[in-house]
């Protein structure tokens, strides 16, 4: 083998589930194999629009904005080079435009493909969008003599979208072809714009044609179309842009301008590894063509011979193993998808011990066949909710891999950490070349590493459901791992109480001084309240005297107590009767309320505030008594929610101290009083 450095070359690319950028893809690969240069696919997965056509306003609960992160772990990538499609992903960015999110990675070289970036270090290659609509217009006003003609747009933000708009509204002009906003609909380049079909058709039911953006949308004015009786062709005729595959197995075929993606990709990665031997190139326009079929009215060129009986016989064994792989490839990916439930349910398994899991990731993706693999893991999960800044993470570790037909996973403490100059591409050099898909593992909004495996681009949409549920199962993983937590710490604040009962030798289940229930009393009524098993809501508050020792420092034990027995007082104001108020150590007082009013906590913190001030003011103490509290609500069912609940309460109560007084003394305090201090 060549013992020179292999170069690699990150790729950002959206869409991957239609056409357009799996031919690129294909095309990107290719190239990269022949040039032995290795890649790394930053996958985004649009899902949305296929979601709300099945579930309609139940689908808000869909994380697509997590993808919006993946394209920042290229800077941990360790590659030579980046492509970025930018058509593909640009759109659904929140901030950035396509200027500013190039100028990010431009510090290495940089090729954008259907985008045009004026950038240092930056190469562009963009179709002829323009030119190619501008074909359709012409050819439907020319040919089929058409006088009304729609338009589904693409995204606002998309370059290839706003110059397909422009090439339609330059060609109705020039044809003297009126255009007003209700024959303009807003599309996202995906196949499930049923509705704005819908509605630009109805404010138009004399339409003669409609053009879209692309192929992907034009498909939904077929569905349309069928459901409205109308004949494609000849009471309506489409056409789209792209050129996809699927366009020509339409019925009738689609009328569409070919862009060649698959040459784009091919012609990117060219491109990149002349920059890397030091050529200087020029930007570039890659020509489109137009692709006439039945979906505008034109006659299909049809051959017109007849078969010889051989030749037939050889054509239907053709059309015989083509369904036969079909068959095939469906009966496999049934079982593929079998094999996903099966996956999550045996990684359970084994979610005690973090490396043996890890390990086992690996193997099931030896069993589905995969080149070659890596788990990378954050070491804490983050949370994103997809408004708030974003910043590439610094602790992604190397957790497992398979590579040369054997698995192996790292301790936690002894993973290889991801940084800049030591990144994923060093890390995944095993000698070979690869082509890897990079699928971001997260759960809801948290984010918990990357998948990034070597598999062929015909898998890529079931490895997409594998990371899906591998990041479901990570989600179970750090769930057990907080469990366990939990669990050490509840069995040591257990102990830790039953020392203290043991040591204060509690006979009573009431404190002397305050009055209220102590430890003893609390469990004891909690798991009177428990004994039927019945669900109840509830709110558990830890509340805490604040500066009790300075109180007792600054001016004696007697003062101590009676801040004591004024915070009681002061906590029994503010709760129910019914409610179960316990002092449960020196300056601790723990309270359960049975409630499942949302506004209880601003309410009850309302009232503490009022009787506080309100005692400040009045008594006439040389200082402050304060109260910290921490809210926690849960459904407690039985005594073991109520411990589980104390561990959450505690923990708020911890945060809440942080914002008490730093001094427990009024700083008008009666010089008069006697300080031992």
């Amino acid at each position: 083998m060549d013992s020179r450095k292999r170069q690699s070359i990150s790729v950002m690319i959206g869409g991957v589930h239609s056409y357009f950028p799996q031919e690129m893809i294909r095309g990107i690969i290719t190239r990269a194999q022949q040039e032995d240069i290795n890649s790394y696919f930053f996958l985004r997965i649009h899902t949305k629009p296929f979601f709300q056509s099945v579930l309609g306003d139940f689908s808000n609960n869909i994380y697509d904005y997590q993808f919006n992160t993946v394209h920042d772990y290229c800077r941990i990538s360790g590659t030579d080079g980046y492509i970025i499609n930018y058509g593909t992903i640009g759109f659904h960015m929140n901030q950035d435009d396509s200027w500013s999110f190039a100028q990010r990675y431009n510090s290495r070289p940089l090729v954008i493909v259907t985008e045009k970036v004026e950038l240092p270090n930056c190469h562009n290659i963009i179709s002829d969008n323009h030119q190619g609509m501008y074909d359709v217009v012409k050819h439907l006003v020319t040919v089929h003599g058409c006088k009304k003609i729609l338009f589904m747009r693409g995204p606002r933000r998309n370059t290839d979208a706003i110059e397909r708009f422009q090439g339609y509204l330059d060609a109705m002009e020039d044809f003297d072809l009126p255009v007003d906003d209700s024959m303009i609909g807003e599309g996202d380049f995906s196949a499930y714009v049923d509705a704005e079909v819908e509605r630009v058709l109805d404010a138009n039911p004399d339409a003669d044609a409609f053009a879209f953006s692309n192929d992907e949308m034009a498909s939904s004015c077929y569905r349309v179309c069928e459901k409205r009786g109308l004949r494609i062709g000849i009471d309506l005729k489409i056409t789209g842009y792209d050129g996809g595959e699927f366009s020509d197995k339409l019925i009738p075929p689609l009328t569409t301008v070919f862009q060649d993606a698959y040459g784009m990709g091919y012609q990117a990665v060219e491109d990149m590894a002349r920059i890397f031997q030091g050529e200087a190139l020029t930007d570039q326009r890659y020509p489109v063509q137009l692709v006439t079929r039945e979906s505008c009215g034109c006659t299909p060129n049809r051959d017109k011979r007849t078969l010889l009986p051989q030749q037939a016989a050889d054509e239907l064994r053709r059309v015989r193993r083509k369904a036969a792989k079909r068959e095939q490839e469906l009966l496999e990916y049934q079982g593929k998808s079998w094999f996903i439930p099966m996956m999550g349910r045996d990684l359970n398994d084994y979610v005690q011990d973090e490396t043996e899991y890890c390990y086992q990731v690996m193997e099931k993706l030896r069993l589905l066949k995969a080149n070659a693999a890596y788990l990378f893991l954050l070491d804490h999960s983050i949370s994103y909710d997809g408004e708030s800044e974003w910043n590439c993470p610094d602790n992604l570790y190397l957790a497992s891999c398979y590579r040369h037909g054997e698995s192996y996973a790292f301790q936690p403490y002894d993973r290889p950490h991801v940084t800049e100059e030591n990144g994923i591409a060093q890390l995944t050099d095993d000698g070979d070349n690869h082509q890897f898909m990079c699928f971001l593992l997260f759960s809801g909004d948290r984010q918990y590493g990357l998948l990034v495996c070597d598999v062929p681009l015909d898998e890529l949409a079931f490895f997409y459901v594998v990371s899906l549920q591998l990041g479901l199962s990570l989600q179970y993983l750090e769930l057990s791992k907080v469990q366990e937590m939990h669990r050490r710490q509840m069995t040591q604040d257990m102990e830790a109480i039953r020392a203290r009962n043991r040591e204060l030798d509690m006979l009573s289940g009431y404190d002397q001084l305050s009055g209220l229930l102590n430890l003893r009393g609390l469990t004891e009524s909690v798991k009177e309240l428990c004994k039927d098993g019945l669900e109840q809501y509830a709110y558990l508050l830890y509340c805490d005297l604040d500066h009790l020792k300075q109180i007792n420092d600054y001016f004696g034990h007697p003062e101590g107590n009676y801040a004591i027995t004024v915070c009681a007082s002061i906590l029994r104001s503010c709760i129910r009767e019914s409610d179960k108020l316990a002092r449960v150590g020196g300056d601790e007082f723990v309270c359960l309320v049975l409630s499942d009013s949302p506004s209880f906590p601003e309410q009850f913190r309302a009232r503490l505030t009022e009787a506080l001030d309100h005692t400040n003011e009045t008594a006439g103490k040389p200082f402050y008594v304060g109260i910290s509290v921490g809210i926690h609500a849960f459904v407690m069912k039985t005594y073991e929610d109520f411990l589980t609940a104390s561990a959450q309460a505690d923990k708020k109560l911890y945060e809440a101290k942080k914002t008490r007084r730093a001094d427990v003394r009024k700083p008008l305090a009666d010089s008069s009083f006697p300080l031992l201090r």
